[in-house]
C-alpha cells in the first residue's frame, strides 16, 4: 500500500486502457482527475466489492491505496510514476527518424539537409510538397495555424512532419530529418548560410508582402539579448516544471501566460524581423529549426509526465476545451493535415514515436528553471500553503488584441525604468483570424522579486510595427487593460 498516494504518482496509473475504454462506454471518464475525485466514493465501492475492473479485480493493496488517496483529500501531487505498477512496464518503442541538434550534424549531413531545402524551395508554387505551400500553411496565403489555443502543439507537430516528409521526397534525401536548434545556445553559424539564411517570396501573398520580399532576422547577439529581455528561456523552464497540460501551455483556460505559449511568442519576436510577423514567419528557414526545438521540449515533457499516449495525456488535462480536442471527433481535425495526404489529427500526433516514427537525440541540456519552488496565485482553502513575501505576480489583463495590428510587446517599468517585457505573436489582421476572434482578450504574467516592483509602476504596449502608432499603442484603443499585483503561495517553503 502506498502511504501518501497522489493522482499523478499513483492513482491514474491504476486504470488500464481496457478499464478506461470499458467505463467510457458508460459515460465514466477515468482519465479525468476532476471526475475521478468527484466519483471517488462510487469507484471505491465498485473496486472494493470486486465488481470492477471486470475479470481483473484490484488487490486489497490497490483498494487500500485508493481509499487512502480519498482519505487524504484526493491530492493531485507531482510525483513520478510509482514503480510498483508493473503492468505499465512495456518495451520502449523506437523510431527510425532521430532529429538531432543542428550543431551536432556532420558536414555530410549538413550538405544533405541543404540539398533537401534547396529542392523544396525550387518546386513549383502549387506543388503541395514545395516550400511556398508548406510555409504558407502557417501564415499567408493559407492561414491554417493554431495559436493561443489547445490545438497549438498538435498542429505544429503535424506541420513539422508534413515539411519533413516533403524534404524526404527530394532525390538523395530520403532519410533526412529536421534538426532542432537548442535556443539556449546562440544561433548556429550554419543557419546564416544559404539556403537557411533567407527565402524570397516568388509571388505576392497580400498585406504588402509582395513578390521579391526577402525574409530577414536580427543579428546573433541581438537575438540572444532579446531572449534574455523577454525571459524566453525562463518561460520554457517554468513550462517543463508544470504537471497540468493547461499550466504547461499557459494562457489557455485563463492560466498564467508565462510558460510554453509565452516562450513561443517571445521567441518569434526575439528572432524577428520576419519571424515576428505571423504572416511570413514560416518563410524564414530558421522557423523550422526553432519549432523543431519547441516540439522536442513538448515531447520531453510528455515523457516526464507519462503522457505519450491518449489516456496518459488526458490524465494531465483538466479543462473541457482541451479535453474536447482529443475526445470529440469533429474537434480533432488539424487543417489541412487531416484531409490531405498526412491524415493527421490531434490524437495521432500524441505519440511521436509510434504514430510519426520520430524521436529526438538527447544532446541539448535541459533549460534550467529559475525558481525551485512551485508557486501559485490561488490554492484550495482546504490545503496548507505558504506565502512567499519575496515574490510578486503582476498580471496585465484585458488587452483587446483585436485592435492591435500584428505582434506586440508588453513592457513593465518601475519609476520609468523597464524591468520586464513579454511579447505576443499574432497576425496583422487579428480581427480576421477565426482563432484570434475566439480569444480576443490577452493577458500577461510577470513573476518578480517584490523589491523590484516596489515603486511607481507603469505598463505600455509596443506594436512591432511602429508606423501607425509609434512605440506606444493607445490604451483606450485596447479597451483600457488593467493590472493586478499579488503575492504568491505554494505548498512548500
Amino acid at each position: 500500500m502506498t502511504t501518501n498516494p497522489t493522482w499523478y504518482g499513483d492513482i491514474r496509473h491504476m486504470f488500464t486502457p481496457n478499464d478506461i475504454a470499458h467505463m467510457q462506454s458508460q459515460g465514466i471518464d477515468l482519465t479525468d482527475y476532476n471526475y475521478v475525485k468527484t466519483a471517488a466514493a462510487n469507484i471505491y465501492g465498485q473496486v472494493a466489492s470486486g465488481n470492477m475492473p471486470p475479470g481483473t479485480p484490484w488487490s486489497d493493496d490497490w483498494t487500500q491505496t485508493f481509499l487512502t488517496w480519498m482519505t487524504n483529500g484526493c491530492p493531485k501531487g507531482v510525483e513520478p510514476i510509482a514503480a510498483k505498477f508493473a503492468k505499465l512496464d512495456v518495451q520502449a518503442a523506437t523510431a527510425s527518424r532521430i532529429r538531432k541538434e543542428i550543431s551536432t550534424l556532420t558536414p555530410g549531413e549538413i550538405q544533405i539537409l541543404k540539398t533537401a531545402f534547396i529542392g523544396v524551395m525550387n518546386k513549383p508554387l502549387d506543388d503541395p510538397d514545395g516550400y511556398f505551400v508548406q510555409a504558407g500553411y502557417h501564415g499567408l496565403p493559407n492561414k491554417y495555424c493554431m495559436h493561443h489555443a489547445p490545438g497549438y502543439n498538435p498542429w505544429h507537430r503535424a506541420l513539422l512532419i508534413s515539411f519533413e516528409n516533403a524534404l524526404r521526397k527530394i532525390p538523395g534525401c530520403e532519410n533526412v530529418t529536421l534538426p532542432y536548434w537548442d535556443i539556449s545556445t546562440p544561433l548556429p553559424s550554419v543557419l546564416s548560410q544559404s539556403p537557411f539564411d533567407s527565402y524570397t517570396l516568388p509571388e505576392d501573398i497580400g498585406l504588402g508582402f509582395n513578390k521579391g520580399y526577402k525574409t530577414n532576422r536580427y543579428s546573433v547577439t541581438q537575438i540572444q539579448a532579446n531572449f534574455k529581455n523577454y525571459d524566453t528561456l525562463g518561460c520554457f523552464a517554468l513550462a517543463a516544471s508544470k504537471t497540468d497540460w493547461e499550466d504547461h501551455h499557459g494562457y489557455i483556460d485563463r492560466r498564467p501566460n508565462n510558460t510554453t505559449i509565452a516562450g513561443h511568442d517571445s521567441g518569434h519576436v526575439a528572432i524577428g524581423e520576419s519571424m515576428g510577423v505571423q504572416e511570413v514567419a514560416a518563410f524564414d528557414p530558421v522557423f523550422w529549426f526553432y519549432h523543431c526545438n519547441l516540439d522536442r521540449m513538448f515531447w520531453e515533457w510528455q515523457g516526464t509526465m507519462k503522457a505519450t499516449d491518449l489516456n496518459g495525456l488526458l490524465s494531465t488535462i483538466t479543462s473541457v476545451g482541451s479535453r474536447n480536442i482529443f475526445n470529440v471527433p469533429v474537434l480533432r481535425s488539424l487543417a489541412p493535415f487531416t484531409t490531405n495526404a498526412s491524415k493527421l489529427d490531434t490524437v495521432n500526433t500524441i505519440d511521436s514515436i509510434t504514430s510519426l516514427d520520430v524521436d529526438y537525440q538527447r544532446t541539448a541540456a535541459p533549460i534550467q528553471a529559475t525558481m525551485n519552488v512551485k508557486t501559485f496565485g490561488t490554492a484550495s482553502a482546504a490545503d496548507q500553503f505558504f506565502i512567499h513575501t519575496g515574490l510578486a505576480s503582476v498580471r496585465v489583463k484585458g488587452i483587446n488584441r483585436m485592435k492591435i495590428p500584428g505582434s506586440f510587446k508588453v513592457h513593465l517599468s518601475n519609476d520609468g525604468k523597464e524591468i520586464a517585457s513579454k511579447a505576443f505573436f499574432q497576425p496583422v489582421e487579428a480581427d480576421k483570424c477565426e482563432n484570434c476572434v475566439e480569444n480576443p482578450m490577452a493577458h500577461f504574467d510577470f513573476v518578480l522579486p517584490l523589491e523590484k516592483v516596489s515603486g511607481k509602476l507603469s505598463v505600455w504596449v509596443e506594436p512591432i510595427n511602429h508606423q501607425l502608432f509609434g512605440d506606444h499603442f493607445p490604451q483606450k484603443l485596447m479597451d483600457n487593460p488593467t493590472v493586478n499585483v499579488r503575492l504568491l503561495i505554494s505548498h512548500e517553503r
